[in-house]
């Protein structure tokens, strides 16, 4: 069982390292997840809106990474 966990806490830190370097893996999740948002939600306008908050959230997020 430790073997188990021990592997998969490295997959998962491979996994978020990969998604920190690359900006397509990113974006390509940010579309899966209004997609999604999209089809539970069945409104366009507030998927517009969660699009548009995601958004500004990543980047103020991505302009902080910088500062530092």
């Amino acid at each position: 069982m430790d073997n188990f966990i021990q592997d998969t806490s490295a997959k998962l830190k491979e996994w978020g390292a990969l998604f920190q370097t690359q900006r397509q893996i990113q974006l390509a999740v940010l579309a899966a997840y209004l997609l999604l948002w999209l089809f539970y939600s069945g409104s366009l306008t507030t998927t517009i809106w969660v699009g548009v908050g995601v958004g500004l959230g990543w980047m103020i997020g991505r302009g902080s990474e910088q500062k530092l």
